[in-house]
């Protein structure tokens, strides 16, 4: 009788009972929803792959920031413990991708991506070429009259 109580609870305590089914990427790897991390199971770290050759590049916010997030070694669409998602999280910043003329939506999902994933925020302000406004000016003007703790990454469309 001891030994089949011993046996249970081993089997009970055995770390495949306590694992976690599916909902893996190609890479093994998932968001964890309870802590808003990302790790992986078959991989020893995040491969991100099928980065948008520039034949392929149709000038998309998502692509946009799809391909600035991979040159920083970030994480693309990352999923936060709130279910809303990142466009891109490096081990420094939650970034918010926006064209130029959406800058003030830029501003509170940048807040709240930090927030979420213990990162700072991050806006990724992208700029039309046919943009005939200062919306930078805009934004720099708002970021720094209520000292907003928000780095803004500048790049042309």
């Amino acid at each position: 009788m001891k030994h089949l109580t011993i046996s249970l609870l081993i089997l009970f305590l055995s770390k495949g009972l306590w694992s976690h089914g599916g909902g893996l990427n190609k890479d093994g790897c998932h968001n964890d929803r309870k802590t808003g991390g990302y790790h992986c199971h078959r991989a020893k770290s995040p491969v991100i792959s099928n980065i948008p050759q520039q034949r392929t590049y149709n000038g998309s916010e998502k692509s946009i920031s799809i391909r600035w997030c991979v040159s920083k070694g970030g994480i693309s669409e990352f999923r936060t413990k709130d279910g809303t998602y990142v466009d891109c999280l490096t081990d420094v910043y939650a970034v918010e991708a926006e064209f130029d003329n959406k800058w003030k939506e830029a501003i509170g999902q940048s807040l709240h991506y930090a927030e979420s994933t213990n990162r700072r925020a991050a806006i990724l302000f992208i700029k039309r070429q046919n943009s005939t406004k200062d919306y930078y000016g805009e934004l720099e003007r708002v970021i720094n009259k209520y000292q907003l703790p928000i780095k803004v990454f500048v790049i042309n469309n």
